[in-house]
């Protein structure tokens, strides 16, 4: 009889061994962003990954296109598995994710804000959106100044107002641009993706060719209004075209390190920063240790500063 329950014996241990192995790698947190159309995003993603997995954590992410209710059906598939831990997010819609976010707390999971914060959030990593886009317009109104003097300028403003984030960024620009310049004319142009942003700049040219600052909550859109510009018989180093941004990737440093590049500076924040913010929020999380706010804020980028922000260096 011994001979046997001895098998027996190791063979159900060696089997809840596999089982806590299993149970071990199925430890998850998540990453939710709109879309996987903006690459600085896509950029901290490839970032986080390791750095969790370091900790024992496989991240999951999803590409909801933007669309509301598909970011909302993703998380509830998230909560159902089981295997999440803690959920991060940017949120497409605020106020859509609120009923999901109190599924996610009434299953013990933590919910973590990404550059916004809701009802049932437990913390969030937040920015200064506001006064983030007014810090790029003091930029924008400086290289007006100096280079149109007091004439009246036209002014292409690429606009979001779906989320808090890119509404409150817009509202920072338009500010500081209408309190600083009076003889400035500023037209929102509203464009999330680079297919709309160039659309936008080229009804906007053809409507007032004498648009010459264009200025962007986001990178992807400018992107495609440079695209526009330059398409429309624009040189890429025109002297009288100002062009800026909120946020970078490797191609908008290459196109603002251009010499004499109508895309001239950005404000920007480091993906290795967020990446590192949002990682820690995760594991606190998961943990069940305690959370809080963090803030981040954005960096000038500009042709002498563009090579310490490209991805694996900074």
């Amino acid at each position: 009889m011994k001979r046997i329950l001895m098998p027996v014996a190791a063979a159900l241990i060696g089997g809840l061994c596999s089982l806590s192995s299993a149970v071990a790698q199925e430890k998850a947190v998540a990453m939710s962003f709109g879309g996987s159309t903006i690459e600085l995003w896509n950029d901290i993603i490839v970032q986080m990954k390791p750095a969790l997995a370091a900790e024992g954590y496989r991240l999951i992410t999803h590409d909801p296109q933007f669309r509301v209710e598909q970011q909302v059906q993703d998380w509830r598939a998230w909560i159902a598995q089981g295997e999440v831990k803690a959920i991060m997010g940017w949120p497409i819609n605020s106020d859509a994710l609120v009923p999901v976010t109190r599924q996610a707390e009434e299953a013990g999971i933590p919910v973590i804000g990404y550059a916004a914060s809701w009802e049932g959030v437990s913390a969030a990593m937040l920015t200064m959106p506001e006064q983030d886009g007014r810090d790029i317009a003091k930029y924008a109104v400086e290289w007006i100044k100096k280079n149109h003097g007091s004439e009246p300028v036209t002014i292409g403003l690429l606009s979001d107002e779906q989320n808090d984030l890119t509404r409150q960024r817009v509202e920072g620009i338009e500010k500081q641009i209408s309190e600083s310049l009076l003889n400035a004319q500023i037209f929102k142009l509203a464009s999330i993706s680079r297919e709309e942003g160039y659309n936008a700049a080229r009804q906007q040219l053809t409507a007032h060719p004498d648009t010459t600052v264009w200025l962007s909550y986001s990178n992807e859109n400018l992107k495609g209004a440079y695209k526009a510009l330059v398409d429309s018989g624009i040189a890429a180093n025109d002297p009288k075209i100002f062009m800026a941004a909120m946020d970078v990737t490797n191609e908008d440093l290459d196109m603002i390190k251009s010499p004499g590049s109508i895309y001239r500076m950005a404000f920007a924040f480091r993906s290795s920063t967020l990446a590192k913010v949002n990682t820690e929020l995760l594991l606190a999380g998961a943990r069940g240790q305690p959370l809080k706010n963090q803030y981040v804020r954005p960096d000038l980028v500009t042709p002498e500063t563009a090579d310490s922000f490209y991805v694996g260096n900074r």
